[in-house]
């Protein structure tokens, strides 16, 4: 992948850990934007739609410059810190589950 791609990532958190999960997440979000210019999109979405007892879960919208975008958020210590706290805080109620995703129709914004 030698140009800009995107990947979707569904974040589920255990029930009552919704908070914890998006305040670690906005942190991440100011991170990337500050430190990592490779990476054009990070975008922290929330479920508002839930079935009773469960919790939201956060969607990731992420687009790459590159492969070595991809690699240098993956690398960083930002990165790292979300992933150590998300399992020794056991907050995701399953592992994150990322999608690699091409464009194949449709429009990105009216805006």
């Amino acid at each position: 992948m030698s140009s800009s791609f995107d990947i979707i990532a569904v974040i589920q958190p255990r029930p009552g850990k919704e908070g914890r999960v998006e305040d670690l997440l906005k942190v991440a979000a100011a991170a990337v934007k500050a430190n990592e210019p490779g990476t054009l999109r990070y975008h922290v979405m929330k479920q508002t739609k839930v079935k009773p007892g469960q919790a939201p879960a956060f969607i990731m919208l992420e687009t790459y410059k590159d492969e070595q975008s991809l690699g240098i958020h993956a690398a960083s210590k930002d990165f790292k810190a979300l992933g150590r706290a998300f399992k020794q805080e056991d907050l995701l109620a399953e592992p994150m589950k990322p999608y690699f995703t091409k464009e194949v129709g449709g429009f990105a914004s009216k805006l």
